[in-house]
């Protein structure tokens, strides 16, 4: 038995939760992760996780070795990575999940040159309005906007994402612009359903240190963005939208600013991954080609501090 194999397995099947996804993320078949993991509690002469038909988790012993595990394989990547530097390029297969939006505008029309100037990576993007669990579901890297709650990621922030409260001419024609925050509450929005409370968000304004945020009516709401940005160019509701999604509809007159001396508030963008995974090479260099083309690309609609 190779100790630090099995090791490696049983930090993977911890962290996903599951024999199965484990060894897709290591390449193995199940029943070989299955047997690694026995055999390393036959040397261990303990229990290190329990398994059910629906899940998987670990004993107190487990619990207990599992940081340890972590410390010991993270160091010899370490000295693996050193003593390769310089000799081997990135290689092997990169899970990253990113919103929809930020995917189809910014990541898709790129990935091409990632590949290219890397070939030994495959990639598998996930395009989520949703925070998916990085640990959970195998996922390397994250684009994430808002707050990061969850201490089991590693956080790099790229910058603040700029958003603009706009309408179609068609909902104006309809129903006029409103001249102050107040008069919003005699139209309706596009309701976004924020995945982390269920709820519609409220359309928050700023303005001379002056906050102001309204539960405005919503007779449109779903969980998808490009639905949500399809409503409002049709005319179905005010809609609040990242400006980089709003600035090419801006331009050509499909949507108009509404409450132009207002400003809505800014999110922190962030690129994570978990803080219990050892960054691979090609994570590393997943998160450097990111950050530079989030700077690139968004330009004067991402606020870099």
């Amino acid at each position: 038995m190779d100790r630090f194999d099995a090791m490696r397995a049983f930090v993977q099947v911890l962290e996903s939760g599951s024999y199965t996804r484990a060894a897709m993320q290591l390449g193995l078949h199940k029943a070989t992760v299955s047997q690694q993991i026995q055999r390393l509690e036959d040397k261990l002469g303990t229990r290190l996780l329990t398994r059910t038909t629906r899940s998987v988790t670990p004993t107190e012993e487990g619990r207990a070795y599992h940081p340890h595990a972590c410390a010991i394989l993270q160091q010899v990547d370490e000295v693996e990575t050193m003593l390769r530097k310089g000799t081997s390029a990135p290689a092997g297969h990169l899970r990253v999940d990113v919103p929809v939006a930020m995917g189809r505008l910014v990541f898709a029309p790129e990935i091409g040159r990632f590949l290219e100037r890397y070939p030994r990576i495959t990639l598998e993007l996930g395009c989520n309005d949703r925070a998916v669990d990085l640990v959970q579901e195998g996922v390397d890297c994250a684009l994430r906007g808002g707050p990061l709650p969850d201490s089991r990621l590693s956080a790099r922030r790229v910058g603040d994402l700029r958003f603009v409260l706009c309408a179609a001419p068609p909902y104006i024609d309809r129903h006029g612009l409103p001249d102050t925050p107040q008069a919003l509450a005699r139209h309706h929005q596009i309701g976004f359903v924020r995945a982390s409370t269920a709820r519609v968000r409220p359309v928050t304004l700023l303005r001379d240190g002056r906050q102001v945020e309204l539960d405005v009516a919503a007779r449109f709401v779903t969980t998808d963005s490009a639905a949500a940005l399809s409503a409002g160019l049709d005319g179905l509701g005010l809609i609040v939208l990242a400006e980089f999604v709003a600035s090419h509809h801006l331009a050509s007159g499909a949507l108009v600013r509404v409450l132009p001396g207002w400003q809505c508030p800014s999110l922190p963008l962030h690129l994570v991954t978990p803080t219990t995974r050892k960054r691979a090479a090609r994570v590393q260099a997943f998160m450097d080609w990111a950050h530079a083309l989030l700077l690139r690309r968004l330009g004067a609609q991402l606020e870099v501090r």
